[in-house]
């Protein structure tokens, strides 16, 4: 899984009981943290049959992505591993307004509650970008999928770490001209873009959070 595994405390202390499931080792992946050959999101969330429940987004079940077939609509349940291949659009309602775009696959696992009535955990596992290995933001018409606006960060060269500024970056350029969001060949008016944590929104991507 990893080339080389870097830790700052003393081997015999931690051998026996490392856990990336313990809450000082959790918190450090709670967004996405670049480790060694990989990219790890760890979340905790509440896992049912039903899907996933963000306690500060809600429901997050339903994933969509856009394929030679069209458009897909997913759902996650306990312990089912879903792989998102690299290259291709994908979006999660009311969580990321934008449809992300990586060179790496991504696979995504919902771990239930070890004990009742509390969260599992949501693992999402990618390779971390290398050269010329990119990731892309991207929005498409709401109504006819025609493509609107992209902003590409060249994640190979500069590195996972300036991810998230990147998405700040493509949020803000795409919302700053009404013309990104009007859709060239059927002329609707697509709703505002949002970052990935909602501590960012401003009160009008707050408002286009809870639309799409």
């Amino acid at each position: 899984m990893f080339t080389e595994i870097m830790i700052d405390e003393p081997l015999e202390k931690i051998v026996d009981d490392w856990d990336f499931f313990d809450d000082r080792v959790l918190k450090h992946y709670s967004t996405f943290k670049a480790t060694g050959d990989n990219v790890l999101g760890l979340r905790r969330r509440s896992i049912s049959s039903a899907g996933l429940n963000d306690p500060r987004k809600g429901n997050i079940s339903h994933h969509l992505e856009l394929g030679p077939d069209g458009l897909v609509e997913w759902s996650h349940s306990p312990l089912a591993v879903h792989v998102t291949t690299a290259g291709t659009p994908h979006t999660v309602s009311h969580n990321f307004g934008y449809w992300h775009i990586n060179d790496k696959d991504e696979l995504y696992m919902p771990i239930p509650e070890r004990v009742p009535g509390e969260m599992g955990y949501f693992v999402v596992v990618m390779g971390n970008p290398t050269g010329d290995e990119t990731d892309a933001f991207a929005w498409y018409c709401e109504k006819c999928l025609t493509l609107l606006h992209d902003f590409v960060y060249e994640t190979g060269r500069l590195g996972f770490n300036g991810f998230w500024k990147a998405e700040a970056r493509a949020v803000r350029s795409y919302n700053a001209d009404a013309a990104n969001r009007k859709c060239p060949e059927c002329g609707h008016q697509n709703p505002m873009g949002y970052c990935w944590n909602s501590a960012k929104d401003t009160p009008e991507e707050a408002a286009a959070r809870k639309l799409w």
